[in-house]
């Protein structure tokens, strides 16, 4: 058994704007040392991230990332105690205030590799219904 998960955001301006650019240009570091960390397995990488949201119908204004990981201790240590912890509690800079959830979790079995259309669905779920067996926020955070 694995978790898989999506966050999501909206961000304040274009992705070529200049005040995104210390935020997009640290994206290929970041998502390298999220592959090489721990527990982590896989995940959509961005050119097939920004045809899937495009075909879902959003703008190139949502960032968003699918993964998939070993446990969800292996994903809370990568989130939170590695330099992505220190992009994340920067955010408010780069990115708009959502209403409901920018994090889904749910269980897979570890060759699980999920898509954005899955991913928002069970965001959608946990936004209408709380943490469930089928999607599920952050435990004990």
């Amino acid at each position: 058994m694995a978790i898989a998960q999506m966050n999501w955001g909206r961000m304040r301006f274009a992705p070529v704007d200049p005040r995104l650019s210390e935020f997009t240009n640290a994206l290929d570091h970041i998502y390298a040392a999220a592959e090489a960390h721990p527990g982590f397995i896989w995940r959509i990488h961005d050119e097939n991230a920004a045809r899937e949201l495009t075909a879902l119908g959003y703008d190139d204004r949502v960032s968003a990332t699918v993964s998939v990981w070993q446990s969800i201790e292996d994903l809370r240590d990568y989130t939170f105690n590695s330099e992505h912890g220190e992009f994340l509690k920067r955010s408010p800079e780069w990115f708009e205030p959502v209403a409901g959830p920018q994090l889904v979790i749910w269980n897979v079995t570890a060759n699980a590799k999920p898509g954005f259309s899955e991913a928002f669905e069970r965001l959608d779920h946990l936004r209408q219904r709380g943490d469930s067996d089928r999607a599920y926020g952050w435990p004990d955070v």
